[in-house]
Protein backbone atom coordinates (compact mmCIF):
# COMPACT_ATOMS: atom_id res chain seq x y z
CA UNK A 1 0.00 0.00 0.00
CA UNK A 2 1.63 3.53 -0.88
CA UNK A 3 0.84 7.39 0.21
CA UNK A 4 -0.88 7.06 3.73
CA UNK A 5 -1.03 10.19 4.11
CA UNK A 6 -0.28 10.04 7.98
CA UNK A 7 -0.40 13.85 8.74
CA UNK A 8 -2.68 15.00 6.69
CA UNK A 9 -5.71 11.99 8.22
CA UNK A 10 -4.59 13.38 11.92
CA UNK A 11 -4.97 16.82 10.99
CA UNK A 12 -8.60 16.99 9.24
CA UNK A 13 -9.48 14.48 11.83
CA UNK A 14 -8.93 16.68 14.49
CA UNK A 15 -10.19 19.84 13.06
CA UNK A 16 -12.99 17.66 12.01
CA UNK A 17 -13.50 16.50 16.03
CA UNK A 18 -13.24 20.15 16.90
CA UNK A 19 -15.62 21.81 14.80
CA UNK A 20 -18.47 19.16 15.54
CA UNK A 21 -17.77 19.86 19.26
CA UNK A 22 -18.05 23.29 18.73
CA UNK A 23 -21.53 22.71 16.59
CA UNK A 24 -22.97 20.95 19.11
CA UNK A 25 -22.72 23.27 22.03
CA UNK A 26 -20.06 21.25 23.61
CA UNK A 27 -20.74 17.60 22.94
CA UNK A 28 -18.75 15.44 21.12
CA UNK A 29 -20.09 14.32 17.74
CA UNK A 30 -19.55 10.80 17.41
CA UNK A 31 -16.60 10.13 15.17
CA UNK A 32 -17.40 6.73 13.12
CA UNK A 33 -14.08 4.70 13.02
CA UNK A 34 -13.95 2.77 9.23
CA UNK A 35 -11.43 0.04 9.28
CA UNK A 36 -10.25 -1.41 6.03
CA UNK A 37 -9.81 -5.05 5.62
CA UNK A 38 -8.64 -7.25 2.21
CA UNK A 39 -8.60 -10.71 2.26
CA UNK A 40 -8.53 -13.34 5.30
CA UNK A 41 -6.75 -16.34 5.93
CA UNK A 42 -3.71 -16.07 3.74
CA UNK A 43 -0.43 -17.05 4.61
CA UNK A 44 1.87 -14.88 2.94
CA UNK A 45 -0.26 -11.98 2.13
CA UNK A 46 0.86 -9.07 4.93
CA UNK A 47 -2.35 -7.23 4.44
CA UNK A 48 -4.34 -10.81 5.49
CA UNK A 49 -5.18 -11.22 8.87
CA UNK A 50 -6.68 -14.48 10.25
CA UNK A 51 -9.75 -14.96 11.02
CA UNK A 52 -9.80 -15.67 14.55
CA UNK A 53 -7.91 -12.10 14.83
CA UNK A 54 -10.90 -10.56 13.28
CA UNK A 55 -13.50 -12.11 15.54
CA UNK A 56 -11.43 -10.97 18.77
CA UNK A 57 -11.73 -7.54 17.43
CA UNK A 58 -15.33 -7.83 16.46
CA UNK A 59 -15.75 -8.98 20.67
CA UNK A 60 -13.47 -6.53 22.04
CA UNK A 61 -15.05 -3.39 20.27
CA UNK A 62 -18.48 -4.88 21.47
CA UNK A 63 -16.93 -5.44 25.11
CA UNK A 64 -15.82 -1.67 24.61
CA UNK A 65 -19.64 -0.41 23.59
CA UNK A 66 -18.75 0.83 20.24
CA UNK A 67 -21.50 0.33 17.66
CA UNK A 68 -21.26 -1.07 14.06
CA UNK A 69 -22.63 1.17 11.59
CA UNK A 70 -23.76 0.26 8.24
CA UNK A 71 -23.23 2.16 4.66
CA UNK A 72 -26.53 3.24 4.92
CA UNK A 73 -26.28 4.31 8.63
CA UNK A 74 -22.87 5.97 7.99
CA UNK A 75 -24.33 8.76 5.14
CA UNK A 76 -27.03 9.24 7.41
CA UNK A 77 -25.22 10.29 10.01
CA UNK A 78 -22.87 12.12 7.72
CA UNK A 79 -25.92 14.06 6.48
CA UNK A 80 -26.87 15.15 9.94
CA UNK A 81 -30.11 12.65 9.42
CA UNK A 82 -29.28 10.35 11.76
CA UNK A 83 -27.82 10.40 15.19
CA UNK A 84 -24.93 7.89 16.20
CA UNK A 85 -22.99 6.96 19.64
CA UNK A 86 -20.07 8.34 20.41
CA UNK A 87 -18.28 5.07 19.83
CA UNK A 88 -19.28 3.91 16.33
CA UNK A 89 -17.20 1.62 14.16
CA UNK A 90 -17.48 0.78 10.18
CA UNK A 91 -16.31 -2.15 8.97
CA UNK A 92 -14.90 -2.66 5.10
CA UNK A 93 -13.46 -5.14 2.77
CA UNK A 94 -11.27 -3.97 -0.41
CA UNK A 95 -11.58 -6.36 -3.75
CA UNK A 96 -14.12 -8.64 -3.54
CA UNK A 97 -11.96 -11.91 -2.05
CA UNK A 98 -13.62 -15.13 -1.79
CA UNK A 99 -12.57 -14.81 2.01
CA UNK A 100 -15.05 -12.18 2.27
CA UNK A 101 -17.67 -14.82 1.96
CA UNK A 102 -16.23 -17.73 3.65
CA UNK A 103 -14.40 -16.51 6.41
CA UNK A 104 -15.83 -12.91 7.23
CA UNK A 105 -19.74 -13.28 6.42
CA UNK A 106 -20.30 -16.30 9.22
CA UNK A 107 -18.78 -13.75 11.54
CA UNK A 108 -20.97 -10.98 10.43
CA UNK A 109 -24.21 -13.18 10.96
CA UNK A 110 -23.32 -14.47 14.03
CA UNK A 111 -22.25 -11.19 15.67
CA UNK A 112 -24.98 -9.93 13.74
CA UNK A 113 -22.30 -6.89 12.30
CA UNK A 114 -22.98 -4.88 9.39
CA UNK A 115 -20.48 -4.24 6.51
CA UNK A 116 -19.45 -2.43 2.89
CA UNK A 117 -17.18 -4.73 0.46
CA UNK A 118 -15.70 -3.02 -2.61
CA UNK A 119 -16.00 -4.59 -5.87
CA UNK A 120 -13.34 -4.26 -8.56
CA UNK A 121 -15.48 -5.26 -11.00
CA UNK A 122 -13.40 -6.05 -13.90
CA UNK A 123 -11.92 -9.23 -11.51
CA UNK A 124 -15.23 -10.42 -10.63
CA UNK A 125 -16.31 -9.77 -14.11
CA UNK A 126 -13.36 -12.65 -14.88
CA UNK A 127 -11.26 -9.23 -16.99
CA UNK A 128 -7.71 -8.71 -16.23
CA UNK A 129 -7.02 -10.24 -12.61
CA UNK A 130 -3.59 -10.09 -11.48
CA UNK A 131 -1.81 -12.98 -11.33
CA UNK A 132 -1.24 -12.32 -7.36
CA UNK A 133 -4.67 -11.87 -6.97
CA UNK A 134 -6.21 -14.84 -5.11
CA UNK A 135 -10.08 -15.94 -5.31
CA UNK A 136 -12.67 -13.84 -5.83
CA UNK A 137 -16.47 -13.73 -4.87
CA UNK A 138 -19.11 -14.94 -7.27
CA UNK A 139 -22.18 -12.66 -8.31
CA UNK A 140 -24.06 -15.47 -6.58
CA UNK A 141 -22.52 -15.02 -2.87
CA UNK A 142 -22.61 -11.43 -3.69
CA UNK A 143 -26.09 -11.05 -3.96
CA UNK A 144 -26.74 -13.33 -1.40
CA UNK A 145 -24.40 -11.56 1.32
CA UNK A 146 -26.51 -8.06 -0.21
CA UNK A 147 -29.50 -9.48 0.32
CA UNK A 148 -28.96 -10.57 4.21
CA UNK A 149 -28.66 -6.76 4.31
CA UNK A 150 -25.94 -6.86 6.54
CA UNK A 151 -23.82 -6.48 3.81
CA UNK A 152 -23.61 -2.98 1.31
CA UNK A 153 -21.19 -3.59 -2.00
CA UNK A 154 -19.81 -0.47 -3.78
CA UNK A 155 -17.46 -0.43 -6.27
CA UNK A 156 -13.75 -0.44 -5.90
CA UNK A 157 -13.32 0.83 -9.55
CA UNK A 158 -13.83 -1.27 -12.84
CA UNK A 159 -10.53 -1.56 -14.10
CA UNK A 160 -7.93 1.40 -12.12
CA UNK A 161 -6.91 -0.98 -9.63
CA UNK A 162 -3.33 -0.81 -11.25
CA UNK A 163 -0.83 1.32 -11.12
CA UNK A 164 1.41 2.88 -13.91
CA UNK A 165 4.00 5.55 -15.13
CA UNK A 166 3.75 8.89 -14.25
CA UNK A 167 6.87 10.84 -15.12
CA UNK A 168 9.18 10.19 -17.77
CA UNK A 169 11.44 8.51 -15.26
CA UNK A 170 8.93 5.29 -15.18
CA UNK A 171 7.53 5.98 -11.58
CA UNK A 172 4.65 4.76 -10.66
CA UNK A 173 1.39 5.73 -9.06
CA UNK A 174 -2.46 5.03 -8.57
CA UNK A 175 -3.96 4.96 -12.25
CA UNK A 176 -7.42 6.66 -10.53
CA UNK A 177 -5.59 9.92 -9.00
CA UNK A 178 -2.81 10.53 -11.12
CA UNK A 179 -2.49 11.80 -14.90
CA UNK A 180 -0.49 9.11 -16.37
CA UNK A 181 3.00 9.66 -18.75
CA UNK A 182 3.01 7.88 -22.29
CA UNK A 183 6.06 6.31 -23.77
CA UNK A 184 6.54 5.38 -27.06
CA UNK A 185 2.85 6.65 -27.78
CA UNK A 186 2.25 5.52 -31.90
CA UNK A 187 1.73 8.96 -33.84
CA UNK A 188 -0.34 8.57 -37.13
CA UNK A 189 2.74 9.12 -39.10
CA UNK A 190 4.46 5.96 -37.92
CA UNK A 191 6.66 7.82 -35.38
CA UNK A 192 6.82 7.29 -31.30
CA UNK A 193 5.39 10.07 -28.79
CA UNK A 194 6.39 10.76 -25.26
CA UNK A 195 3.97 13.17 -23.38
CA UNK A 196 1.71 13.23 -20.24
CA UNK A 197 -1.99 12.33 -20.36
CA UNK A 198 -4.04 15.39 -21.28
CA UNK A 199 -7.04 16.88 -19.05
CA UNK A 200 -9.66 15.78 -21.30
CA UNK A 201 -7.43 12.14 -22.08
CA UNK A 202 -7.48 11.88 -18.31
CA UNK A 203 -11.72 12.78 -17.48
CA UNK A 204 -12.52 10.47 -20.36
CA UNK A 205 -10.66 7.94 -19.11
CA UNK A 206 -12.13 8.64 -15.18
CA UNK A 207 -15.81 8.60 -16.81
CA UNK A 208 -15.94 5.36 -18.55
CA UNK A 209 -14.50 3.08 -15.80
CA UNK A 210 -17.11 4.29 -13.55
CA UNK A 211 -20.15 4.19 -16.69
CA UNK A 212 -18.71 0.68 -16.51
CA UNK A 213 -19.21 0.36 -13.03
CA UNK A 214 -22.58 1.49 -13.15
CA UNK A 215 -23.61 -0.73 -16.20
CA UNK A 216 -22.11 -4.10 -14.43
CA UNK A 217 -23.66 -3.05 -10.95
CA UNK A 218 -26.98 -2.58 -12.76
CA UNK A 219 -26.58 -5.55 -14.53
CA UNK A 220 -25.41 -7.65 -11.81
CA UNK A 221 -27.10 -6.72 -9.05
CA UNK A 222 -29.80 -4.41 -10.42
CA UNK A 223 -28.92 -1.05 -8.40
CA UNK A 224 -26.09 1.26 -9.50
CA UNK A 225 -22.87 1.72 -7.12
CA UNK A 226 -23.61 4.63 -4.72
CA UNK A 227 -20.12 4.59 -3.00
CA UNK A 228 -16.91 3.98 -4.71
CA UNK A 229 -13.49 3.23 -2.38
CA UNK A 230 -10.56 4.41 -4.28
CA UNK A 231 -7.76 2.00 -5.02
CA UNK A 232 -4.63 2.62 -3.00
CA UNK A 233 -6.85 5.51 -1.13
CA UNK A 234 -5.33 7.74 -4.17
CA UNK A 235 -7.99 10.06 -5.91
CA UNK A 236 -7.77 13.51 -7.32
CA UNK A 237 -10.34 16.10 -7.66
CA UNK A 238 -11.35 15.38 -10.71
CA UNK A 239 -11.97 11.79 -10.10
CA UNK A 240 -13.84 12.53 -6.85
CA UNK A 241 -16.25 15.16 -9.34
CA UNK A 242 -16.22 12.30 -11.65
CA UNK A 243 -17.52 9.86 -9.08
CA UNK A 244 -20.31 12.62 -7.77
CA UNK A 245 -21.36 12.55 -11.63
CA UNK A 246 -21.70 8.88 -12.06
CA UNK A 247 -24.06 9.10 -9.04
CA UNK A 248 -21.90 8.17 -6.48
CA UNK A 249 -23.05 9.58 -2.81
CA UNK A 250 -19.75 8.57 -0.78
CA UNK A 251 -16.17 7.90 -1.00
CA UNK A 252 -13.32 6.80 0.60
CA UNK A 253 -9.86 6.89 0.54
CA UNK A 254 -6.95 5.27 3.33
CA UNK A 255 -5.34 7.07 5.38
CA UNK A 256 -3.34 6.42 8.84
CA UNK A 257 -6.85 8.29 10.55
CA UNK A 258 -10.15 6.61 10.67
CA UNK A 259 -12.12 9.12 11.98
CA UNK A 260 -15.09 10.40 10.51
CA UNK A 261 -16.93 13.22 11.98
CA UNK A 262 -20.47 14.83 9.63
CA UNK A 263 -20.51 17.08 6.83
CA UNK A 264 -20.80 16.67 3.55
CA UNK A 265 -16.88 17.37 2.32
CA UNK A 266 -16.29 14.04 4.83
CA UNK A 267 -18.97 12.00 2.49
CA UNK A 268 -17.08 12.24 -0.22
CA UNK A 269 -13.33 11.45 1.17
CA UNK A 270 -13.80 9.62 3.94
CA UNK A 271 -11.08 8.51 6.15
CA UNK A 272 -10.57 4.51 6.86
CA UNK A 273 -7.29 3.19 8.16
CA UNK A 274 -5.77 0.07 6.89
CA UNK A 275 -5.41 -2.97 9.26
CA UNK A 276 -2.58 -5.59 8.30
CA UNK A 277 -1.04 -8.36 10.02
CA UNK A 278 1.43 -6.18 11.13
CA UNK A 279 -1.32 -3.46 12.85
CA UNK A 280 -0.83 -3.69 16.36
CA UNK A 281 -3.95 -3.18 19.34
CA UNK A 282 -2.24 0.01 20.37
CA UNK A 283 -2.33 1.11 17.03
CA UNK A 284 -5.99 0.54 16.66
CA UNK A 285 -6.54 2.04 19.93
CA UNK A 286 -4.74 5.40 18.40
CA UNK A 287 -7.08 5.27 15.76
CA UNK A 288 -10.26 5.03 17.97
CA UNK A 289 -8.91 7.89 19.92
CA UNK A 290 -8.03 10.32 17.02
CA UNK A 291 -4.13 10.17 17.85
CA UNK A 292 -2.54 12.68 16.40
CA UNK A 293 1.14 12.54 15.78
CA UNK A 294 3.59 15.38 16.14
CA UNK A 295 5.28 16.47 13.18
CA UNK A 296 9.05 16.08 12.22
CA UNK A 297 9.63 17.86 9.12
CA UNK A 298 12.62 18.17 6.87
CA UNK A 299 13.36 20.29 3.93
CA UNK A 300 14.65 18.90 1.43
CA UNK A 301 16.79 20.84 -1.78
CA UNK A 302 16.31 18.57 -4.97
CA UNK A 303 19.11 20.90 -5.90
CA UNK A 304 21.56 18.70 -3.63
CA UNK A 305 20.77 15.02 -4.92
CA UNK A 306 19.55 16.02 -8.49
CA UNK A 307 22.07 14.53 -11.50
CA UNK A 308 21.88 13.82 -14.85
CA UNK A 309 22.98 10.03 -14.25
CA UNK A 310 19.74 8.55 -12.94
CA UNK A 311 21.55 6.06 -11.35
CA UNK A 312 23.38 8.59 -9.43
CA UNK A 313 20.50 10.54 -8.61
CA UNK A 314 18.43 6.99 -7.39
CA UNK A 315 21.58 6.66 -5.17
CA UNK A 316 21.22 10.15 -3.91
CA UNK A 317 17.85 9.75 -2.99
CA UNK A 318 18.52 6.50 -1.03
CA UNK A 319 20.86 8.11 1.22
CA UNK A 320 18.70 11.06 1.77
CA UNK A 321 15.84 8.34 2.96
CA UNK A 322 18.17 6.84 4.83
CA UNK A 323 19.10 10.10 6.57
CA UNK A 324 14.99 11.11 7.31
CA UNK A 325 14.43 7.50 8.82
CA UNK A 326 17.95 8.28 11.21
CA UNK A 327 16.09 11.51 12.34
CA UNK A 328 12.31 9.82 12.43
CA UNK A 329 11.08 12.51 9.78
CA UNK A 330 7.20 11.85 8.88
CA UNK A 331 7.03 14.99 6.61
CA UNK A 332 9.58 16.42 3.66
CA UNK A 333 9.29 19.70 2.11
CA UNK A 334 10.31 18.85 -0.69
CA UNK A 335 12.01 21.50 -3.26
CA UNK A 336 9.63 22.03 -6.61
CA UNK A 337 11.98 24.73 -7.69
CA UNK A 338 15.89 25.02 -9.45
CA UNK A 339 17.82 27.37 -7.27
CA UNK A 340 21.61 26.39 -7.68
CA UNK A 341 22.81 29.69 -6.88
CA UNK A 342 20.59 29.62 -3.67
CA UNK A 343 19.20 32.81 -4.05
CA UNK A 344 15.60 32.12 -4.01
CA UNK A 345 15.01 33.56 -7.39
CA UNK A 346 13.50 31.19 -9.71
CA UNK A 347 13.85 30.20 -12.94
CA UNK A 348 13.03 26.87 -13.27
CA UNK A 349 11.39 24.08 -11.73
CA UNK A 350 11.32 20.44 -11.51
CA UNK A 351 7.80 19.52 -12.79
CA UNK A 352 5.81 19.18 -15.70
CA UNK A 353 4.24 22.97 -16.52
CA UNK A 354 2.77 25.04 -18.73
CA UNK A 355 4.29 28.17 -16.92
CA UNK A 356 7.68 27.93 -16.16
CA UNK A 357 10.66 26.05 -18.06
CA UNK A 358 11.47 22.40 -16.15
CA UNK A 359 14.94 22.14 -15.20
CA UNK A 360 14.17 18.52 -14.55
CA UNK A 361 11.25 16.57 -14.23
CA UNK A 362 12.14 14.24 -11.18
CA UNK A 363 10.18 16.20 -8.35
CA UNK A 364 7.64 12.60 -8.88
CA UNK A 365 11.15 10.40 -8.90
CA UNK A 366 11.82 11.84 -5.32
CA UNK A 367 8.68 12.15 -3.70
CA UNK A 368 7.27 8.90 -4.67
CA UNK A 369 10.43 7.09 -3.32
CA UNK A 370 9.85 9.04 -0.38
CA UNK A 371 6.39 9.06 0.09
CA UNK A 372 6.68 4.88 -0.40
CA UNK A 373 9.04 4.65 2.91
CA UNK A 374 5.82 6.36 4.76
CA UNK A 375 6.80 9.66 5.09
CA UNK A 376 4.57 12.04 3.43
CA UNK A 377 5.87 14.90 1.03
CA UNK A 378 4.65 18.54 0.22
CA UNK A 379 5.92 20.47 -2.30
CA UNK A 380 8.40 23.37 -0.99
CA UNK A 381 7.72 26.24 -3.56
CA UNK A 382 7.96 30.13 -4.01
CA UNK A 383 4.75 32.59 -3.77
CA UNK A 384 6.37 35.25 -6.14
CA UNK A 385 9.79 34.52 -6.50
CA UNK A 386 9.75 33.64 -10.47
CA UNK A 387 12.49 35.53 -12.26
CA UNK A 388 11.31 33.54 -15.22
CA UNK A 389 8.24 35.31 -15.36
CA UNK A 390 9.26 39.17 -14.95
CA UNK A 391 8.89 41.66 -17.43
CA UNK A 392 11.42 42.46 -19.59
CA UNK A 393 11.04 46.30 -17.82
CA UNK A 394 10.61 45.09 -14.35
CA UNK A 395 6.86 46.58 -14.63
CA UNK A 396 4.99 43.33 -13.17
CA UNK A 397 7.44 43.32 -10.10
CA UNK A 398 7.32 44.54 -6.48
CA UNK A 399 8.46 47.52 -6.75
CA UNK A 400 9.68 50.15 -3.75
CA UNK A 401 10.02 53.72 -2.18
CA UNK A 402 13.47 53.14 -0.34
CA UNK A 403 14.74 49.72 0.81
CA UNK A 404 13.65 46.60 -1.72
CA UNK A 405 14.02 43.06 -0.15
CA UNK A 406 15.67 40.41 -0.93
CA UNK A 407 13.76 38.60 -3.38
CA UNK A 408 12.79 39.65 -7.29
CA UNK A 409 9.29 39.51 -6.21
CA UNK A 410 6.17 39.52 -8.78
CA UNK A 411 3.74 41.90 -7.48
CA UNK A 412 0.80 40.58 -5.91
CA UNK A 413 -1.64 43.08 -7.23
CA UNK A 414 -0.55 42.26 -10.44
CA UNK A 415 -4.05 40.26 -11.99
CA UNK A 416 -1.96 38.64 -14.77
CA UNK A 417 0.66 37.42 -12.29
CA UNK A 418 -1.74 35.86 -10.39
CA UNK A 419 -3.67 34.31 -13.10
CA UNK A 420 0.09 32.79 -14.34
CA UNK A 421 0.83 31.31 -10.53
CA UNK A 422 -2.26 30.01 -10.26
CA UNK A 423 -1.94 27.99 -13.61
CA UNK A 424 1.65 27.31 -12.13
CA UNK A 425 0.12 25.68 -8.80
CA UNK A 426 -2.67 24.08 -10.74
CA UNK A 427 0.18 21.87 -12.84
CA UNK A 428 2.08 21.30 -9.70
CA UNK A 429 -1.63 19.41 -8.36
CA UNK A 430 -2.31 17.84 -12.01
CA UNK A 431 1.46 16.21 -12.42
CA UNK A 432 2.61 15.91 -9.13
CA UNK A 433 2.30 13.38 -6.17
CA UNK A 434 2.71 15.86 -3.36
CA UNK A 435 0.53 15.59 -0.55
CA UNK A 436 0.56 19.53 -0.03
CA UNK A 437 2.52 22.75 -0.39
CA UNK A 438 4.95 24.58 1.33
CA UNK A 439 4.66 28.40 0.69
CA UNK A 440 8.37 29.88 0.38
CA UNK A 441 8.98 32.74 3.35
CA UNK A 442 9.25 35.53 -0.27
CA UNK A 443 5.67 36.11 0.81
CA UNK A 444 6.31 39.34 2.49
CA UNK A 445 6.80 42.89 1.32
CA UNK A 446 8.68 45.73 3.45
CA UNK A 447 7.23 49.19 4.95
CA UNK A 448 8.85 50.41 1.06
CA UNK A 449 6.85 48.15 -0.88
CA UNK A 450 4.64 47.90 -2.96
CA UNK A 451 4.52 51.15 -5.15
CA UNK A 452 4.27 49.64 -8.50
CA UNK A 453 0.61 51.23 -9.78
CA UNK A 454 -1.18 47.55 -9.43
CA UNK A 455 -0.37 48.07 -5.75
CA UNK A 456 -2.41 51.66 -5.04
CA UNK A 457 -0.92 52.34 -1.93
CA UNK A 458 -2.11 50.03 -0.17
CA UNK A 459 -1.48 49.94 3.39
CA UNK A 460 -0.17 47.52 5.90
CA UNK A 461 -3.23 45.34 6.66
CA UNK A 462 -4.25 45.44 2.77
CA UNK A 463 -0.91 44.43 2.21
CA UNK A 464 -0.99 41.29 4.63
CA UNK A 465 -4.66 40.69 3.07
CA UNK A 466 -3.05 40.48 -0.22
CA UNK A 467 -0.30 38.11 0.01
CA UNK A 468 -2.49 35.48 2.51
CA UNK A 469 -5.65 35.94 -0.34
CA UNK A 470 -2.88 35.38 -3.33
CA UNK A 471 -1.56 32.18 -1.60
CA UNK A 472 -4.82 30.92 -0.59
CA UNK A 473 -6.19 31.05 -4.87
CA UNK A 474 -2.68 29.18 -5.44
CA UNK A 475 -3.70 26.43 -2.70
CA UNK A 476 -7.00 26.24 -4.04
CA UNK A 477 -5.84 25.81 -7.45
CA UNK A 478 -3.35 23.03 -6.26
CA UNK A 479 -6.29 21.36 -4.68
CA UNK A 480 -8.14 21.12 -7.80
CA UNK A 481 -6.39 18.08 -8.16
CA UNK A 482 -5.68 17.46 -4.35
CA UNK A 483 -8.96 18.07 -2.41
CA UNK A 484 -7.15 17.24 0.82
CA UNK A 485 -3.64 18.32 0.21
CA UNK A 486 -2.38 20.27 3.24
CA UNK A 487 -1.35 24.13 2.78
CA UNK A 488 1.88 25.53 5.18
CA UNK A 489 3.32 28.46 4.70
CA UNK A 490 6.72 29.93 6.02
CA UNK A 491 7.06 32.95 8.35
CA UNK A 492 9.64 34.90 9.94
CA UNK A 493 10.46 34.37 13.98
CA UNK A 494 10.32 38.52 14.34
CA UNK A 495 6.56 38.06 12.89
CA UNK A 496 5.93 35.58 15.98
CA UNK A 497 7.92 38.00 18.72
CA UNK A 498 6.45 41.30 17.90
CA UNK A 499 2.94 41.74 16.48
CA UNK A 500 3.99 44.95 15.44
CA UNK A 501 6.90 43.62 12.67
CA UNK A 502 3.33 43.36 10.95
CA UNK A 503 4.15 46.59 9.39
CA UNK A 504 8.08 45.46 8.23
CA UNK A 505 6.92 42.01 6.95
CA UNK A 506 3.22 42.45 5.39
CA UNK A 507 2.57 39.04 7.76
CA UNK A 508 0.70 38.09 11.07
CA UNK A 509 1.07 35.17 12.65
CA UNK A 510 -2.60 35.09 14.25
CA UNK A 511 -3.90 35.74 10.91
CA UNK A 512 -2.07 32.62 9.14
CA UNK A 513 -2.87 30.44 11.88
CA UNK A 514 -6.45 31.26 11.03
CA UNK A 515 -6.32 30.11 7.23
CA UNK A 516 -3.24 27.79 6.96
CA UNK A 517 -2.95 23.68 8.30
CA UNK A 518 0.33 24.67 9.58
CA UNK A 519 2.27 27.92 10.26
CA UNK A 520 6.30 27.23 9.68
CA UNK A 521 8.29 29.58 11.88
CA UNK A 522 11.41 29.99 10.81
CA UNK A 523 13.71 30.39 14.21
CA UNK A 524 16.88 30.52 13.12
CA UNK A 525 18.86 32.47 16.15
CA UNK A 526 22.59 32.17 14.19
CA UNK A 527 21.27 33.99 10.89
CA UNK A 528 19.77 36.57 13.53
CA UNK A 529 22.95 37.13 15.35
CA UNK A 530 21.52 36.16 19.24
CA UNK A 531 23.78 35.95 21.69
CA UNK A 532 21.76 33.53 23.42
CA UNK A 533 20.64 31.41 21.05
CA UNK A 534 18.78 28.95 22.91
CA UNK A 535 16.84 32.13 25.21
CA UNK A 536 16.07 33.44 21.92
CA UNK A 537 14.19 29.69 20.93
CA UNK A 538 12.64 29.44 24.52
CA UNK A 539 11.14 33.49 23.92
CA UNK A 540 9.88 32.03 19.96
CA UNK A 541 8.40 29.05 21.99
CA UNK A 542 6.53 31.06 24.66
CA UNK A 543 5.17 33.30 22.11
CA UNK A 544 3.79 30.71 20.09
CA UNK A 545 1.87 28.98 23.08
CA UNK A 546 0.82 32.77 23.52
CA UNK A 547 -0.96 33.13 20.47
CA UNK A 548 -2.74 29.80 20.90
CA UNK A 549 -0.46 28.25 17.67
CA UNK A 550 1.05 24.72 19.46
CA UNK A 551 -0.83 22.34 17.52
CA UNK A 552 -1.00 24.55 13.82
CA UNK A 553 2.72 25.64 14.80
CA UNK A 554 6.19 23.95 13.24
CA UNK A 555 8.99 25.51 14.84
CA UNK A 556 11.89 25.34 12.13
CA UNK A 557 15.41 25.33 13.48
CA UNK A 558 18.65 26.10 11.66
CA UNK A 559 20.94 23.10 10.94
CA UNK A 560 23.72 24.64 8.62
CA UNK A 561 25.70 27.90 9.51
CA UNK A 562 25.55 29.40 6.04
CA UNK A 563 27.94 32.61 6.88
CA UNK A 564 30.01 30.04 8.35
CA UNK A 565 29.10 27.84 5.75
CA UNK A 566 29.36 24.30 8.11
CA UNK A 567 27.22 22.07 9.61
CA UNK A 568 25.86 22.56 13.20
CA UNK A 569 27.29 19.79 15.42
CA UNK A 570 25.24 17.34 16.38
CA UNK A 571 25.33 18.49 20.14
CA UNK A 572 24.21 22.20 18.99
CA UNK A 573 21.28 20.91 16.98
CA UNK A 574 20.45 18.31 19.11
CA UNK A 575 20.31 21.13 22.22
CA UNK A 576 17.89 23.48 20.08
CA UNK A 577 15.76 20.85 19.06
CA UNK A 578 15.14 20.07 23.12
CA UNK A 579 15.36 23.15 23.91
CA UNK A 580 12.02 23.57 21.71
CA UNK A 581 10.27 20.59 22.98
CA UNK A 582 10.91 21.10 26.99
CA UNK A 583 9.48 24.55 25.85
CA UNK A 584 6.12 22.77 24.46
CA UNK A 585 6.92 23.00 21.13
CA UNK A 586 4.69 19.73 19.44
CA UNK A 587 6.11 20.29 16.07
CA UNK A 588 9.45 20.26 14.98
CA UNK A 589 11.38 21.15 11.54
CA UNK A 590 14.78 21.91 10.24
CA UNK A 591 16.52 22.83 6.99
CA UNK A 592 18.46 22.11 5.13
CA UNK A 593 18.13 18.40 5.27
CA UNK A 594 21.24 17.47 7.35
CA UNK A 595 22.82 14.15 8.68
CA UNK A 596 22.54 15.16 12.44
CA UNK A 597 20.00 13.15 14.50
CA UNK A 598 17.35 14.25 16.47
CA UNK A 599 17.46 14.31 20.55
CA UNK A 600 16.11 11.01 21.51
Amino acid sequence: MKKTRKLLAAFVGACCAIGAFCMSGGTAAAQVSVFCYHEIEKPKDPYAIPQRELEQQIKDWKAQGYRFVSLDEYEAYMKGELTLPEKSVMLTFDDGYASVYTKVYPLLQKYQVPAMIALVTSWTEGESKPSDVGDLLTWEQIREMEASGLVSVVSHTHAMHKQQAIDPQGDRNAVAGSHLYFQNLPQADGSVQNRYETEEEYQTRLQQDLKKVQSVFEERLGHPARAIVWPYGTFSGEAQRAAQAAGMEAAFNLNASANNTPGQTTLMNSNRALISKTTQKKEIQHDLAGYRVPIRMAQVDIDAIYDEDPAVLRENIRGVIEHLNNNKINLVALQAFADPDGDGNVDKVYFENSVVPVEADVFNTVADAIEADGIDVVAWLPGLSYTALAAADGSNLVQADGEAGWYHRLSPFDAANEAKLVALYRDLGRYTVAQGVLFQDDLYMNDFEDVSPAAKGANTAAKTKRLTDLSLALGAAFRESHPDGLLLRDIYDEVVLNPASEEWFAQNYKDCLQHYDYVVVMAYPYMDHEKKPLDFLARVAKAVEKAGGTDKTIVKIQSYDWEKERWFSNKNFSAQMKTLKQAGIRNLGYYPNTFCYWER
